[in-house]
């Protein structure tokens, strides 16, 4: 996969995080042959918190915290630019440059 290959992956998983959090609260018993479902959304649960940990890590926390500003609540870059007193262009290209730090394209 290539980096755009993995942002896309990540944002879609982003979409569906709460829900997929909340069906996870909501799951506490489960039928025979559920267990393939119940992974599935564990593992993506997974994914999307450590892939917030790899962007805290390596970009930082107000990084993280705009990601999941535009990814997982949907907020648009114009506000979330608003809102840390940057232009939206400013925030474009801060996340080209971590998308560039988390995101590497395989070898």
């Amino acid at each position: 996969m290539n980096k755009k290959e993995k942002w896309a992956a990540f944002k879609a998983s982003c979409r569906v995080y709460l829900n997929e959090k909340t069906t996870m609260s909501l799951y506490h018993t489960r039928a025979e042959g559920d267990d393939m479902f119940y992974q599935f959304l564990q593992d993506d649960i997974d994914f999307v918190e450590e892939t917030f940990d790899v962007i805290e890590e390596k970009c930082g926390t107000s990084a993280k915290v705009m990601i999941y500003l535009l990814c997982v609540e949907g907020t648009p870059q114009v506000k979330v630019a608003e809102q840390y007193g940057i232009t939206r262009r400013a925030l474009q290209v801060a996340l080209y440059k971590w998308i560039d730090e988390v995101f590497e394209d395989d070898k």
